[in-house]
């Protein structure tokens, strides 16, 4: 999981990045029709978002599904989405094949790439 260290509330721009592993195997997720990260906001709030597909290099060793926090994701548009009150976040990949249909959700994540946990913080106005 790839993220800033640090996220404040109603910060935009912050990718989230989840690694894609079966059982420990890299594995590329691109012919899935359907990608998305899932998230648990602070609060409750759950939010799926369409992702995208990342390598690490040419050619490709490791996979990972993106996603960009936008500026019409926060507050307001719709109410409580990324980023508007402070708390712990948990992400998770989803992929759906439709034939034959089959699943996949990675490991819930909580923190990122360095061991950091995945947090909103306060800002200090």
């Amino acid at each position: 999981m790839t993220c800033s260290a640090e996220v404040h509330v109603g910060d935009v721009g912050t990718q989230y990045r989840v690694r894609i592993l079966d059982d420990g195997v890299d594995f590329d997720p691109s012919d899935a029709p359907v990608k998305r990260l899932i998230f648990l906001m602070p609060g409750g709030v759950v939010l799926v978002k369409e992702a995208s597909v990342e390598t690490d290099a040419s050619p490709a060793t490791r996979w990972f599904l993106t996603y960009t926090v936008q500026q019409d994701d926060g507050a307001g548009s719709p109410p409580d989405e990324f980023h508007a009150i402070p708390g712990k976040v948990k992400v998770q990949a989803y992929l759906e094949w439709a034939s034959p249909y089959r699943q996949f959700h990675s490991d819930i994540q909580t923190v990122d790439e360095n061991g950091v946990e995945l947090q909103i913080w306060e800002n200090l106005n």
